[in-house]
């Protein structure tokens, strides 16, 4: 059980890992794509508050939401090999 247990507490500090790269990888492209769009679009007023009303808004998304799933397929994937393994 003990074994089990630090198996666990490893995969999570891994998958933490992964969710922070992942998670500020597709941030920082979000915030490319802004200001491309800026540049693009040739607007006016203020860059800086442009991107960040476009960074809230990406807070919100469910592209955000989706990056969760770092932590949730691997996890349910172990519990199903382990249900397999033991129930079948």
């Amino acid at each position: 059980m003990f074994a089990f247990l630090r198996l666990v507490l490893l995969l999570l500090i891994i998958l933490t890992l992964i969710y922070g790269g992942v998670s500020l990888y597709s941030r920082e492209r979000r915030r490319a794509k802004l200001k491309q769009h800026w540049a693009v679009k040739g607007l006016t007023g203020d860059r800086q508050s442009f991107i960040q009303r476009g960074l809230k808004q990406y807070d919100h998304s469910l592209r955000r939401r989706l990056i969760l799933l770092v932590y949730i397929l691997p996890l349910s994937a172990i519990a199903l090999v382990i249900y397999v393994v033991n129930f079948s």
